[in-house]
């Protein structure tokens, strides 16, 4: 974590990241006319860039550049299940390959938090009208999946960093913004 711009809230306890005064040390006026998609960009590199990286890095935002590669540091990563299992695939290959060589496994995992949420794999066989018709669908989804489910609940345990927010829980979208923002992943 970058701590040159990090500064005492007044009147409390708090701390925040000043990314005005970032921005501003670098060209006098620019944050007003940044958008605000760029704002939070930079408070990131604010927050996260190494300091000898910084200005760099918020000289291509302040300029609207594209001469470097941008240094983006996520708090944490949502993942839908079908491409979620995808990186998760490629890390359990990731593993073997270095057990193979002689290496530690489980050193391979995501290095910020990883959500991955399974939701839109429920087909429709039984209606609502239906009795019991959501526990019908879900057994039905349960058994057409069983193989994925069994790699998805193994990952969950396998992994460090990896929360699996299971079917029947409601779109991912839902979620992300009634539980895991929050750090609630009881759902």
């Amino acid at each position: 974590m970058n701590t040159e711009y990090r500064k005492p809230l007044a009147n409390s306890q708090l701390d925040y990241f000043d990314t005005r005064a970032a921005v501003e040390a670098i060209q006098a006026g620019a944050y007003a006319g940044l958008p605000y998609t760029s704002r939070v960009l930079a408070e990131n590199l604010v927050r996260r860039c190494p300091p000898e990286q910084l200005n760099a890095a918020l000289s291509q935002i302040i300029k609207r550049k594209r001469d470097l590669d941008f240094p983006w540091y996520p708090a944490r990563v949502v993942c839908h299940d079908i491409l979620g299992q995808t990186a998760l695939v490629d890390l359990a290959g990731l593993r073997d390959a270095i057990a193979d060589k002689g290496g530690d496994p489980a050193k391979v995992n995501p290095v910020v938090p990883t959500q991955l949420i399974v939701d839109h794999s429920l087909a429709v066989e039984h209606a609502g009208f239906e009795a019991d018709a959501f526990e019908k669908n879900r057994a039905i989804e349960d058994r057409r999946n069983d193989d994925r489910f069994h790699f998805i609940n193994w990952c969950k345990t396998a992994f460090e960093n990896v929360d699996v927010i299971p079917p029947g829980n409601g779109i991912m979208h839902q979620i992300n913004l009634e539980k895991t923002v929050a750090g609630d992943s009881s759902a």
